[in-house]
């Protein structure tokens, strides 16, 4: 157990997490994801080469946090840490209580005190307004937007009170396009996803002129081949595979992570097919129903960047933006280098940012 009450007047304890510390503080958690859950950090710490670091913090008043932590040692001298690695979801902590702007610079302390080259911290956007208050000047931060929907009062309340019109007018004629809906909870539809999303890959690299091969590796970096496959078999049912088929073919796939609050992790859709049928609209019109059904508390629709297009898809469905940091402790300054590098690289082979 290590206390650091003199570093900081919050926090009365720090110490490694418990697997029950953490369930009974996810459990409590409304805002929680299962990106965010023992079990989640269990199934893909088995599949990769990153380790469990979670950290459980108690505060003076009694307010109790975990913050999921992921770390990898690619040598002896150096150890990397993440809330969460990269195509792990969202970080952040689950908690008793609200997170407060001094509770996130308490922990943020407590980080720096790690011996860690470097520290990413991606949390949940309805809390990210408390890390960018709290975060010490000397890290980085990099801009991230992100869209959440309420689900409070139930499917029937979203619906009409929070779907715009837009987005009941499209959902009603996905249903009369003779969309047939299938949701999946072993894995077996994953593959029609994987499909569906290297189909985009292949088409988002010809849009802005990178190479082929590059935007290949980049999508395989996240999701590497038998990853999805794993979680499906080892999450108890909460990852689901959603596929919309038009007369025998796959129009549109999401796959969805229940929990505490549900999120859309993944998505995918065939470039004629998809648009013709309005199909992800239905799919998410009927992943929103099924959320609601599981009593989730709000539903998590990731991140829209830039994309004006995206952001006014979700905004139909009475999703609200959110902007907030992604933050990094490093002590080496890898996040300018890797900008520069990618700026250097775009420039090279012609990269068109507006495909």
């Amino acid at each position: 157990m290590v206390t650091v009450a003199r570093r900081s007047a919050t926090l009365a304890m720090a110490r490694p997490a418990s697997h029950s510390d953490w369930h009974h503080l996810y459990e409590r958690d409304p805002t929680a994801t299962l990106t965010q859950s023992p079990v989640w950090m269990t199934a893909l710490t088995e599949f990769t080469r990153w380790r469990d670091a979670s950290r459980y913090y108690e505060m003076a008043d009694g307010r109790r946090y975990v913050l999921p932590l992921a770390v990898r040692r690619p040598t002896q001298a150096t150890a990397i840490y993440a809330s969460m690695p990269a195509g792990w979801g969202m970080g952040g902590v689950v908690g008793s209580h609200p997170l407060r702007d001094q509770d996130a610079a308490a922990i943020m302390a407590d980080l720096g005190n790690l011996r860690a080259t470097s520290i990413r911290l991606l949390p949940n956007p309805l809390r990210g307004d408390r890390w960018r208050s709290g975060a010490p000047t000397s890290t980085f931060s990099v801009a991230r937007y992100s869209h959440v929907l309420d689900l409070e009062g139930g499917f029937d309340v979203v619906r009409s009170d929070r779907f715009r019109r837009t987005a009941r007018k499209m959902s009603n004629r996905a249903m009369r396009a003779g969309l047939d809906i299938e949701r999946d909870t072993t894995g077996r539809l994953i593959p029609v996803y994987r499909e569906l999303f290297r189909q985009s890959v292949d088409r988002w690299a010809a849009r802005s002129r990178e190479p082929l091969w590059m935007a290949r590796v980049r999508a395989a970096r996240e999701d590497p081949p038998g990853k999805l496959e794993h979680l499906a078999t080892t999450l108890g049912g909460e990852l689901v595979t959603w596929v919309a088929w038009y007369r025998g073919e796959p129009a549109a796939t999401d796959i969805t992570l229940g929990g505490r609050s549900v999120f859309a992790w993944r998505a995918a859709m065939h470039v004629e097919l998809g648009p013709a049928t309005n199909a992800a609209y239905l799919l998410q019109h009927r992943t929103i129903e099924d959320a609601c059904e599981r009593g989730a508390r709000y539903y998590y629709l990731g991140e829209s960047g830039s994309s004006a297009g995206s952001a006014m898809f979700k905004e139909r469905f009475g999703a609200v933006g959110h902007e907030y940091p992604e933050i990094r402790i490093e002590t080496v300054p890898f996040t300018p280098a890797s900008q520069l590098a990618r700026r250097f690289v775009k420039q090279l082979i012609g990269f068109n940012s507006n495909a």
